[in-house]
């Protein structure tokens, strides 16, 4: 191999890690990924709007990502502050790129046993303690709000979030609460 010929290859191999670097992105393509895993009732005693915000907040209730997003609320039903008012009163939703939005936004779940597989660039959510959210709305200004602390270490962890009810019980659901079992995953 002639010396002009080395000259070429190292170039080409360089040119190679160059374009690998390009499209997986400086972080090296890594994903913060989260699966978060629930059973969602078929309530009976009203017809609730199933409208659901999942997001990320630190310690001291500072705003950090949303995750999930159902349709319905994110195309307009976050100016309507009965809809997830917890999420809506943080996310300042409207200022997002058309990147994040279509990174979290999909069709509301179905009634049934969901598993939701969410990732976004570790570098947004790096290691450390945070708390997770997740909210549903049932009727009028009625929404049951499941939480939980969250560690993010790197390594794959369980979490069972627990709800609340903003700004309380709604008095026509007689089934219960509306998402059972609700946990999420974090790797």
């Amino acid at each position: 191999m002639t010396k002009m010929e080395k000259v070429k290859s190292i170039v080409n191999k360089l040119t190679l890690i160059a374009l690998i670097i390009l499209l997986t992105g400086f972080s090296g393509g890594k994903n913060r990924k989260f699966e978060f895993r629930f059973h969602l009732q078929d309530i009976q005693s009203f017809v609730p709007s199933n409208q659901m915000a999942i997001w990320l907040e630190t310690p001291d209730s500072s705003y950090v990502k949303t995750l999930f997003l159902s349709e319905y609320l994110s195309y307009g039903g976050y100016n309507l502050p009965e809809i997830c008012s917890e999420w809506s009163s943080k996310s300042k939703w409207n200022e997002v790129t058309q990147e994040e939005f279509d990174a979290v936004t999909a069709a509301t779940p179905s009634v049934g046993d969901v598993e939701l597989k969410l990732q976004c660039p570790a570098d947004l959510i790096p290691v450390g303690k945070y708390l997770v959210f997740l909210e549903v709305h049932l009727a009028d200004e009625y929404n049951e709000l499941y939480s939980a602390e969250l560690e993010i270490t790197g390594k794959k962890s369980i979490t069972d979030l627990v709800v609340k009810y903003v700004p309380g019980k709604y008095p026509k659901k007689t089934e219960g609460d509306i998402l059972r079992g609700v946990q999420v995953i974090a790797k």
